[in-house]
């Protein structure tokens, strides 16, 4: 079975700023992707499969957003354009998620 076959929510192909912090450190990033369960962040230097980041983001009217995520998979592509770590969100509160989700899909009926 593909990612793509496994995923319940439809993702959406948007680049916004995001900041995270793994062991104390702060990083500023973009995104490739979000979708209500998890997103894709284009990173250089990704922590290891399985570690826990807290994510912070505005999208929508929610101004900011934090919350816990599991790295799922990294990618450590030939290109810079393809880096990067495939994230799901952890304890995602009811209105972030319902802000995602309108996001995508008022991109969608576009």
């Amino acid at each position: 079975m593909s990612k793509d076959e496994r995923r319940i929510n439809k993702r959406l192909d948007t680049k916004f700023e995001i900041s995270y912090v793994h062991e104390n450190d702060y990083l500023i990033s973009f995104t490739k992707n979000i979708s209500a369960d998890g997103m894709f962040v284009d990173t250089e230097r990704p922590p290891a499969v399985g570690s826990t980041i807290k994510l912070i983001f505005s999208i929508g009217n929610l101004k900011k957003i934090e919350v816990n995520a599991k790295i799922m998979w990294i990618n450590k592509g030939a290109s810079s354009k393809d880096t990067g770590m495939g994230v799901k969100f952890l304890n995602m509160p009811a209105s972030a998620k319902d802000a995602i989700l309108k996001e995508i899909n008022v991109v969608a009926v576009l």
